[in-house]
């Protein structure tokens, strides 16, 4: 493993992505982290907001055997590992989020197809409290966090991104039926009403689960329907 860790950057996975290639002669497994990130990149464009107490972090990892399945395994590793650490008790949100157990969003999952071998991945966590202005409002489901409790001086950015990268890279998913099942046993709205929007429409259902390609499976007027690529608000 390289790993390379920043007190201040703009963005972890801009600068592994414009550096893959040089990093990538002497080592496969890259890490990149940081104390502060100035310019986090979110789904869709979208910026990922960051925050003292908080986690960025981007790396490379093999795509899972099947390729659109990476970013939910990562879910599942990644909140694995917070249970572990800090005994927190998380769900995911379909496609990229990670939930507290309200169904407040307290991290976020990127992930970059370069090739068979490589995807780079960001990932985005509020570990602390917040010390913001920023108001629930600006947030579709409210702003989380892994551990109320934990304060800045109680951890490590460089050491703990560090352990959840060992963790992706020794805790992989071998078999595609056990990862579906794991993952609709952490999925916060199983069978809730959600919006989803996909290419250019929207659709309005009840969320049946993933299959095994990591599709939404999504209940709309007694017609099951697939979605692969898409955005999905939980409807209250």
């Amino acid at each position: 493993m390289f790993h390379q860790h920043f007190n201040t950057i703009g963005s972890t996975q801009v600068y592994l992505k414009d550096n893959l290639d040089k990093l990538k002669i002497n080592e496969n497994d890259i890490l990149i982290s940081c104390s502060e990130q100035t310019e986090g990149i979110g789904r869709r464009g979208n910026v990922w907001d960051t925050y003292p107490n908080s986690l960025a972090m981007s790396f490379t990892l093999k795509p899972n055997i099947v390729t659109t399945l990476t970013p939910l395994e990562i879910g599942l590793m990644a909140i694995s590992y917070f249970h572990k650490k800090f005994n927190s008790s998380l769900f995911l949100k379909w496609p990229n989020d990670i939930l507290t157990k309200d169904g407040r969003k307290c991290g976020g999952i990127l992930c970059q197809y370069i090739d068979n071998n490589t995807v780079i991945v960001g990932l985005g966590a509020n570990l602390g409290k917040i010390n913001s202005p920023v108001t629930d409002s600006m947030y579709k489901h409210g702003l989380g966090n892994i551990h109320p409790d934990l304060e800045l001086k109680n951890f490590d950015q460089e050491r703990i991104s560090k352990e959840l990268y060992q963790e992706f890279l020794e805790n992989r998913y071998h078999d595609v039926s056990s990862l579906v099942n794991d993952f609709n046993k952490h999925c916060f709205h199983l069978n809730m009403d959600v919006f989803i929007h996909e290419s250019g429409k929207d659709y309005i259902g009840v969320f049946k689960g993933i299959g095994k390609n990591g599709e939404a499976i999504v209940e709309i007027d007694s017609t099951i329907r697939s979605f692969l690529s898409s955005s999905l608000t939980i409807l209250n």
